[in-house]
């Protein structure tokens, strides 16, 4: 990694975690990648029980009546199981990293007698990565990895204490110990599930009686001496038009009492907000609201003060205006307003906003019912979104309220731009909408990003990415907390940035959902790692801006770049390892490097002048770069 002289930086290290995290983790327990100084090494642990039929049930997974639980401050996880026959048991993993690898230790205990052929931990390799490489086993020949598949899928059965596996090149292994020694097999899997090499390592074998349990030990140490690269070339690129960028924000919807909340407004420049309209507590308390609703009220005016723009929601109504009250669970997707409460609901939606107006001189630039297409928690068709639209359009407007309707605000990503075209081909409807939004959780393809873009432009109004999130479950075991799905969120920022083009994105959420921010028992605030990549984005663009085209020949490079006059910034993101950056198509200028790594934060140095319009430097692994001018030469 290479090392950047400063006077003084920050440095950011997990209380959890050694140095450098040596795995990543989904919201589920399971390995998600092996780190090192170089790409992910993406692979997928699980637990998984073979029925005396063969049938293959994975354990690994939640659900209301079996609920899965990280413990605090700690990567470990327990949660229980029903078979299909209705047998029961309870399962724990922990993970343990240190310098130099991981031991993960998995425990099943049988609750009531569980009818089993054998339980198994499984982990699926990337066989493009390791395709004619080797298996080899303690103490018995080595076998390469086949491109063909053999005549018993299951190519390998031994019972082991120790394996290596290694891709052709010998650039990338991987050795697994097993405490105690395993029946360990390794299968050249395809099916509707996907395609891998898939290492299944035997915990019992036969039927597990109550309260008997059986656990194993598997140590993991991935390396990856990948050979140097050449050096990689950004450009900045004229023959795409730059488009107008406001800047980057964050979501304040719920917990606006929390510190973390008060830290990442004065310690981020925000450029758009979003918050709930809490018709629940509203409609008990419009009299007298209390704590949560005048924290509401006060961030909104913070808003205000700071010359923000901002989106108000809806997530949930009071019982009575849906068409089964009282009837389902308040977490229940696609509950309809019943049409006799329209005038009710209207006066209540009224009451609040003008009351936010009267008191503390506040209007939302835009309003929206969260992700109506799939109900949570109002369900809307599209047919109905452009009628609720126009409807409420013109209630606002008699109201005198500045408010516009936000077209979509729509989960996921992916083709749910179909979700806003009955209302977009409604002219009435577009009379009362003022911009474009959708929530960007699981990702997509650039083509589906892109389409939001183009409705975007057709329309002739801003997109926003009114919730950029990574894993909409990742809340239930904070998956979130670590530097690899803090990079994720970069990727995914800079994907969005290049392929949609919005004007504005709003980060899910900058209070303690999701937090950027560590609190400790004293109410003292620390920043993670994931806040100050957030930080690059969100202070050292500038804004009002233009968003330029970059090239980049490696894919493992993702950039962006902004221009508002003289000021320059260009985001550049390395998921790979290190190498040389040179970058061409530059204004003259001089430059100033802010670096951010797992382990160093923020580190800002010069980067000296870019001459001929080029400039070079060294970029380390994993990494988040942003190079700022405020003296760029046309």
């Amino acid at each position: 990694m290479s090392r950047w002289p400063l006077p003084a930086f920050f440095l950011f290290a997990c209380a959890l975690l050694p140095a450098t995290e040596k795995a990543a983790y989904d919201n589920l327990g399971r390995i998600i990648a092996l780190l090192s100084d170089g790409p992910d090494f993406p692979v997928t642990s699980g637990l998984v029980a073979v029925l005396p039929s063969g049938k293959r049930v994975p354990l690994q997974l939640r659900s209301p009546q079996h609920p899965l639980r990280r413990e605090p401050d700690l990567l470990v996880w327990t949660g229980s199981f029903q078979l299909p026959d209705e047998g029961q048991g309870r399962f724990r993993l922990q993970s343990s990293e240190d310098d130099t690898g991981l031991t993960y230790s998995v425990s099943v205990t049988a609750v009531t007698r569980l009818e089993l052929d054998s339980l198994e931990w499984i982990l699926d390799l990337p066989r493009p990565l390791l395709l004619g490489g080797k298996l080899v086993p303690q103490g018995k020949p080595e076998i390469t990895l086949p491109a063909v598949k053999p005549p018993d899928p299951a190519f390998f059965r031994a019972e082991l204490s120790a394996l290596r596996l290694s891709d052709a090149a010998a650039t990338r292994t991987l050795e697994l110990r097993f405490d105690p020694p395993r029946p360990v097999t390794l299968v050249d899997r395809w099916d509707t599930a996907g395609r891998s090499y898939q290492l299944r390592v035997s915990l019992a074998s036969g039927p597990l009686e109550p309260d008997a349990s059986a656990s194993v030990a598997v140590r993991l140490q991935f390396t990856a001496s990948l050979p140097a690269l050449g050096p990689a070339r950004l450009a900045l690129r004229t023959d795409v038009p730059p488009r107008p960028f406001h800047g980057f924000g964050g979501n304040y919807c719920w917990n606006n009492q929390s510190p973390a909340a008060d830290y990442t407004f004065r310690n981020l420049n925000v450029a758009w907000a979003r918050a709930e309209m809490k018709l629940l507590a509203w409609d008990r308390e419009r009299d007298n609201p209390g704590p949560a609703l005048r924290a509401d009220f006060e961030r909104m005016q913070k808003f205000h003060q700071r010359g923000i723009p901002w989106i108000i929601s809806i997530w949930w109504l009071p019982e009575r205006f849906y068409t089964d009250p009282w009837e389902k669970p308040r977490r229940a997707h696609f509950r309809r307003i019943d049409p006799e409460k329209w005038d009710e609901l209207l006066d209540l939606i009224g009451s609040y906003l003008t009351y936010a107006k009267k008191n503390y001189g506040v209007e939302p630039d835009l309003f929206s019912f969260n992700e109506a297409n799939i109900g949570v928690y109002v369900g809307l068709t599209p047919e109905e979104h452009a009628r609720v639209i126009k409807r409420i359009g013109a209630f606002f407007q008699k109201l005198g309220l500045k408010t516009k309707l936000l077209l979509g605000d729509a989960t996921g990503p992916r083709d749910t731009h179909n979700y806003v075209l009955a209302a977009a081909s409604d002219p009435e409807a577009m009379r009362y909408v003022g911009a474009v939004g959708f929530h960007s959780w699981g990702g997509a393809s650039p083509a589906q990003y892109r389409a939001w873009g183009e409705v975007a432009e057709w329309l002739d109004l801003p997109l926003l990415v009114t919730e950029l999130g990574v894993d909409a479950q990742a809340y239930h075991t904070r998956a979130w907390e670590s530097f690899h799905y803090g990079l994720r969120e970069a990727q995914m920022t800079q994907e969005i940035l290049v392929h949609a083009r919005p004007q504005a994105t709003l980060y899910w959420q900058f209070t303690n959902d999701y937090s950027l921010v560590r609190l400790g028992r004293d109410g003292s605030v620390e920043p993670t790692p994931r806040f100050w990549l957030m930080k690059h984005f969100t202070d050292l663009t500038p804004r009002p801006s233009e968003l330029l085209a970059v090239s980049s020949d490696q894919p493992e490079l993702l950039a962006t770049a902004f221009r508002a006059g003289p000021r320059y910034t260009l985001h550049v993101l390395n998921l790979g390892q290190a190498r040389t950056l040179e970058l061409d198509g530059l204004p003259s200028a001089d430059w100033t490097a802010t670096f951010t790594t797992e382990t160093s934060s923020f580190r800002q140095s010069p980067a000296g002048p870019s001459r001929n319009g080029k400039l070079s430097l060294q970029l380390p692994s994993r990494c988040l770069l942003t190079l700022t001018t405020q003296n760029a030469q046309p």
